[in-house]
């Protein structure tokens, strides 16, 4: 079998792990809709992806240029393919698209000029293949109680063991959305040279500690389903009202095949071999919650293919343009047209 053909092997497995997932969610609530395969549950706010004035020359490629302000829509998220409530533990993840011409506003529904960015709160993915990744997934759906013994079974031991260790990694944080680091995983060209890169609060941002967090999550207790349901979210939206929320947008760069291997999207570029170095922000302003712009953003189908500059590198990301597509098309999801 070819490569194309285990990519379309891979598509139609995602296909039928969101129709597993629509089924888990219908048991639920009868009037579920057909979500992500991943990253079921998001919330969706406004912001400004500004490149940093002071940008070194080396830097300057395609839309990184100094002091130059994009606009931006943001898909915060849990990583389940399930809807469950804010407080189940999880991995979260970020999705950002910009709109690559200055000049313009970013409308949810723009198929050109745009720039995707995806980032989890882990520095690894979990998988050593495109197809562990689904198989992993799969296992995931078959319910939490039956997950350790069924990736034991299908991967042994020790290789059942680095995979959960790299899911449990962040989730015993409730930290919100906003006190996380997200990082790519995979590999990028960016101009002559491969890149990771980063999401990280900015200078002065408040980050609550792990008692803050339990706290946070105790008090939480005390409010009715829909607000522990959705505790993140709300978290969220209250730390916009109070101010704006600052990130900044930091690049790795390789090193060599040991330290940043560029296939290996399992391994992580280490901040001591390849330390971050920043080149823009993402502001994302004050603002309410928005839910004509939540339907909007819900429909979209973000991708690292969606580029002009930063060239996806490795098989996982190989195997992410034709899976994401086939995703999106599939919960009727509007699938840009790629820029590579």
């Amino acid at each position: 079998m070819g490569q194309d053909e285990n990519f379309d092997d891979l598509a139609e497995r995602m296909q039928r792990m969101q129709d597993k997932a629509l089924e888990l969610a219908r048991k639920r609530n009868p009037d579920a809709t057909l979500k992500r395969g991943f990253h079921a549950k998001g919330t969706g706010v406004r912001g400004k992806f500004l490149v940093n004035s002071d940008l070194s020359e080396n830097f300057q490629v395609g839309l990184f240029q100094p002091n130059v302000e994009y606009d931006a829509l943001i898909r915060f998220s849990n990583a389940r393919g399930e809807i469950l409530g804010d407080l189940s533990k999880d991995q979260r993840g970020i999705a950002i698209r910009i709109k690559t011409n200055p000049e313009v506003n970013l409308s949810p529904s723009d198929k050109s000029d745009i720039q995707d960015f995806l980032m989890t709160n882990t520095p690894v993915t979990f998988a050593r293949t495109p197809l562990q990744f689904i198989e992993v997934g799969e296992i995931l759906l078959g319910g939490i109680a039956l997950v350790v013994p069924r990736l034991v079974v299908k991967y042994g031991f020790r290789e059942a063991m680095r995979i959960l260790g790299v899911f449990l990694a962040p989730i015993i944080s409730f930290a919100p959305y906003q006190m996380n680091t997200f990082w790519s995983r995979t590999s990028y060209q960016f101009g002559e040279q491969p890149i990771r890169y980063l999401l990280r609060p900015s200078a002065g941002s408040k980050i609550w500690s792990m008692g803050r967090q339990f706290l946070g999550v105790m008090g939480s207790l005390r409010q009715d389903a829909s607000q522990r349901g959705d505790y993140l979210r709300e978290k969220l939206i209250a730390g916009l009202m109070e101010n704006k929320v600052s990130f900044d947008f930091c690049i790795q760069l390789y090193q060599d095949d040991h330290k940043t291997p560029v296939e290996d999207a399992y391994i992580e570029w280490k901040e001591s071999d390849s330390p971050p170095i920043p080149i823009a922000r993402l502001l994302i302003p004050g603002q309410d919650f928005d839910p004509r712009l939540q339907e909007q953003i819900e429909v979209m189908a973000f991708s690292p293919w969606n580029t002009n500059e930063l060239a996806p590198l490795g098989q996982i990301n190989l195997a992410r343009k034709k899976v994401y597509a086939a995703s999106a098309l599939h919960r009727g999801g509007k699938v840009p047209g790629s820029k590579n």
